[in-house]
């Protein structure tokens, strides 16, 4: 139970105070359904930046292989994870990713010190982590082998290897293939680089190259949008001019999405916030004006702050209305953007808990909020304008399903593909002539779906 520092952990004075923002944060997220990414800015914000490191690595390789290390732990337990109380799972979940997946964490300190932040949130349940997490450390591989059962069926073993649903990882493969899926797994296991947008009003990709260089930051161009740039070292995301919203943070395959909306006078970006694409089509000049909208107050503030911060909110009129409801004339647009909310199945390196809590049985819920919000942009087309419908999303409840009952209602619309030479070179690689471009996640970007419908010429 011995071991020498871990040199890329060590903290500044405070790890076990790490350790119970880390327990406190994982406790939150499956109580209340919270997002982590939100929560490690806010309770990292104060740290200093190895503590911050630590916090991020204790809480993503513990949501990320939670499924696995559920697997594990059933091993030294005398009941399901499932039965435990919310804090016991966290904690015992928190011990053994840094036994088994953080190899740099020595093993007496992630269970003494583990066993201390479950302390002060659980103190009748230390014990029980305490016994457990010694007996991991004592019988387990590092990093944690899965023991399957003989014949183990081929999905059910890649499910456990990479901590991933069952249910979704056949789906995977029948949609990408083994290998497919097994690069898409394991670019959910990565952590995404961070994408700038080179606005031209903001100077460009030279200048914000530069601009970063001089702080000490690398970057490249991105090969899936012609304004994205990706910060390759150094915490872009603490420079003022990021912090404050005047250089937006827009993933570069999100900006290269936008390449498929036709061109306009005005666009309209149905919930918009936080207002990255509506910033990419007026950097683009795809639009000269965006009409926004968002039906959450707060979000819609956000937006507008975020367009303001990039002087661009003369450009764009920021509506808060229902995107199910819109308050806008029927049959108007050229052009409509509709990025509709949707299970995230994409996301799951940006979102790991969404692997936790989503069920096969969600995707339902999901389409039919997807097929209002598709029925209402298209009622805002004129005659020959484009809807460019987008979710980050792989599954096809969500993509094809909606598109295709929406269109069975409504003959004057059609699936088209996306205009010759408009895609950037990743995406066109995923076009199909249907009209449905499916993207799945890779070392640079997140996982999304991309479908063109065009209304009949009268």
């Amino acid at each position: 139970m011995t071991g020498p520092p871990a040199s890329g952990f060590r903290s500044s004075g405070s790890t076990r105070s790490v350790r119970s923002i880390a327990l406190g944060i994982l406790i939150r997220v499956e109580r209340e359904g919270a997002h982590a990414a939100p929560l490690l800015d806010a309770r990292g914000a104060g740290l200093a930046p190895r503590d911050r490191d630590l916090l991020r690595a204790l809480v993503k390789k513990t949501l990320r292989g939670a499924l696995r290390l559920d697997h594990v732990l059933a091993r030294h337990l005398d009941r399901p994870t499932a039965a435990l109380d919310v804090p016991v799972r966290a904690a015992l979940r928190l011990g053994a990713s840094q036994l088994l997946l953080l190899d740099r964490v020595p093993p007496h300190a992630a269970v003494a010190e583990t066993v201390a932040a479950a302390k002060e949130i659980a103190p009748r349940a230390a014990g029980l982590v305490n016994a457990v997490l010694r007996r991991v450390a004592a019988r387990e591989e590092r990093p944690g082998r899965v023991v399957l059962p003989s014949g183990a069926d081929p999905v059910v073993r890649l499910a456990l290897e990479s901590a991933h649903p069952e249910w979704l990882v056949r789906r995977w493969v029948a949609l990408f293939g083994e290998e497919g899926a097994r690069r898409a797994l394991a670019a959910d296991d990565e952590d995404s680089p961070l994408d700038l947008l080179a606005d031209p009003k903001l100077g460009g990709i030279e200048a914000l190259q530069a601009s970063l260089a001089a702080s000490g930051i690398a970057s490249v161009r991105s090969t899936w949008a012609p304004l994205a740039l990706t910060a390759t070292s150094g915490e872009p995301a603490r420079l003022p001019r990021v912090a404050s919203g005047e250089i937006a943070v827009v993933d570069a395959a999100a900006q290269g999405l936008v390449e498929a909306v036709p061109a306009s006078d005005v666009v309209v970006d149905l919930a918009a916030a936080p207002g990255g694409k509506a910033r990419t089509l007026l950097a683009r000049g795809i639009a000269r004006r965006v009409i926004a909208l968002e039906r959450t107050p707060s979000r819609a503030r956000r937006l507008a702050a975020n367009l303001r911060a990039g002087g661009r909110r003369g450009e764009a009129l920021v509506v808060l209305a229902d995107a199910a409801r819109p308050p806008l004339p029927r049959g108007r647009f050229n052009s409509v953007l509709l990025d509709a909310p949707c299970s995230g199945t994409g996301t799951l390196r940006k979102n790991p808990e969404i692997r936790l809590r989503l069920r096969e049985a969600d995707l339902a819920r999901f389409a039919a909020a997807q097929h209002a919000l598709l029925a209402a942009g298209l009622d805002l087309l004129a005659p020959g304008g484009t809807l460019v419908y987008v979710t980050c999303s792989l599954e096809p409840e969500e993509n094809e399903g909606v598109a295709d009952k929406a269109l069975s209602e409504r003959p004057e619309f059609a699936r088209v593909a996306p205009a010759s030479g408009t895609l950037p070179p990743p995406l066109a690689r995923c076009a199909s002539p249907s009209g449905l471009v499916r993207v799945p996640p890779g070392p640079s970007n997140d996982g999304f779906s991309l479908i063109t419908i065009r209304r009949r010429s009268q």
